[in-house]
């Protein structure tokens, strides 16, 4: 590869109204047109990082860098002017507008080839897009995935809020509500920058959090990869996860496939989950014909007698029998006619206030 080639740009006139991306290459010079080419997968292979590159064609880091920019600058002059790439531009502008001025590279790209208005492969979009002065282009880093934002919006202030939002949940070593940590950013950020009108956006949040490396968003939760609560490493937490999403009592033969939806790296035999399901008893309560509560919910083992004790143990007060048998369900699955027979029969434990109406007896 020749990198000797001179060329002037204001002695270029093409005419590129009806060309393509790689015809406007052409009159790019060599070495930048290698350098694009590689760093954006034009050539239909894999895109190569420029660290690659420089140590390919044996150039300095700052050397492969340099090229790029000159690429990229000369690239933008070339398009300046053609409709079909201004109508790219445009349309990316008004996307990351109504999604709160930031979206991570991909999603972005995706978006403008669902729009199926453009002929440009995603290759070449990204392209058009990062050579751009109205569109940022945000690179990876170690905090940050590539993104695309619009101004106000700038790079410090993102890499500032990536790091308030690890050391916040180091602090807290615990998942959050989705939108009630957006609170807490904006209580933050949005008065501190009430120049960045995006930042009082719900959207730019929970699209700038897809970007932000360590950071996952889940159920409406968010937090960092390590927090056991969310992703979860053992059979017993993954059961313990299950059962809390559920929010209800299962059955043990559910747990598997439910399990599995979750998390679907790995199957998940049905006699593994009853085993730590019997073993830990201290956790798992099992109600009635293998349904099984959590123990943190209040669920306990017991006779329905035991059940009825303890609920109106709770509430310490004269309870109806339609009462009674809401709050037996939340606990054991039995029928509104077991627990009156249990009324009935245990005269010792509970007396009829009225009809239909007991209270544990004194």
């Amino acid at each position: 590869m020749n990198f000797n080639v001179k060329m002037d740009d204001k002695k270029l006139k093409v005419d590129i109204e009806s060309t393509n991306l790689k015809d406007i290459l052409i009159y790019c010079k060599p070495k930048e047109r290698l350098v694009l080419t590689k760093k954006f997968g034009l050539n239909g292979e894999k895109w190569i990082p420029l660290q690659r590159i420089w140590k390919e064609y044996n150039l300095t880091r700052e050397r492969i860098r340099q090229i790029e920019t000159q690429a990229l600058m000369r690239f933008r002059r070339l398009i300046v002017g053609n409709q079909k790439y201004m109508e790219v531009l445009q349309e990316a502008k008004k996307t990351l507008d109504s999604h709160g001025g930031f979206l991570p590279e991909d999603v972005l790209v995706s978006k403008l080839v669902n729009k199926n208005i453009f002929k440009f492969t995603k290759q070449e979009l990204k392209l058009i897009l990062v050579s751009d002065f109205d569109v940022s282009f945000l690179k990876r880093n170690k905090h940050i995935n590539r993104s695309f934002y619009l101004e106000p919006l700038y790079e410090d202030l993102l890499t500032k809020m990536t790091l308030f939002i690890k050391d916040y949940f180091v602090a807290r070593n615990n998942s959050q509500d989705l939108y009630e940590f957006i609170g807490v950013l904006k209580e933050d950020f949005a008065k501190d920058f009430r120049e960045v009108s995006y930042l009082k956006n719900d959207l730019f949040y929970i699209n700038f959090f897809e970007s932000v490396r360590d950071l996952s968003v889940f159920d409406w939760k968010i937090w960092l990869p390590v927090f056991e609560d969310v992703n979860p490493k053992t059979i017993k937490l993954k059961i313990l996860y299950t059962m809390r999403r559920a929010g209800k009592p299962l059955h043990y033969q559910e747990l598997p496939s439910k399990i599995v939806e979750r998390f679907p790296q790995k199957p998940i035999k049905l006699n593994t989950v009853h085993n730590e399901l019997v073993k830990n008893n201290d956790i798992f309560v099992n109600l009635w014909l293998w349904i099984y509560g959590l123990k943190e919910r209040w669920y306990e083992w017991g006779q329905v007698k035991d059940i009825l004790v303890r609920i109106f143990e709770r509430n310490d007060r004269a309870m109806n029998v339609k009462e009674l048998c809401k709050e037996m369900l939340k606990e054991k699955m039995v029928s509104p006619n077991t627990v009156m027979l249990n009324l009935q029969k245990h005269k010792d434990l509970f007396t009829r206030v009225e009809k239909w109406v007991y209270q544990l007896k004194k």
